[in-house]
């Protein structure tokens, strides 16, 4: 399975390579064409901070997020993944659940299962 990494507010993440459309520049806008860009610092609680002197607007089917950074694909599978971080290739990251864009579940990358959220301020 690939991952793509990315980091927000200094924090480093990885989402279902599959799942992703497109990886465009961030214009500053609340939607993209008609598809709505999430902010995931305010939903996860993230510093209000922008590392990065380019940031990415990264597409899914439904809606859209800005990453400060992305990353070449990496190859995982779902052992690497435990309570919510992948841990295959360098350091831990957080998993994103591509459906509700939270952080995914302790073992398993299937996006219909329940997820474990850290999203105190959901939008």
């Amino acid at each position: 399975m690939e991952y793509l990494p990315f980091r927000i507010a200094g924090r480093d993440f990885v989402i279902d390579a599959s799942r992703v459309r497109a990886i465009v520049p961030f214009e500053g806008s609340g939607d993209y064409h008609g598809i709505p860009v999430v902010d995931l610092r305010k939903r996860l609680s993230l510093p209000d901070v922008v590392y990065g002197r380019r940031q990415l607007l990264v597409l899914l089917d439904s809606a859209g997020f800005v990453a400060d950074h992305v990353s070449d694909l990496i190859q995982g599978s779902e052992k690497d993944c435990r309570n919510g971080k992948f841990r295959g290739q360098g350091r831990p990251r957080w998993v994103l659940d591509p459906d509700s864009l939270s952080i995914q579940a302790a073992s398993s990358l299937s996006p219909r299962r329940p997820v474990q959220s850290l999203v105190l301020h959901p939008e």
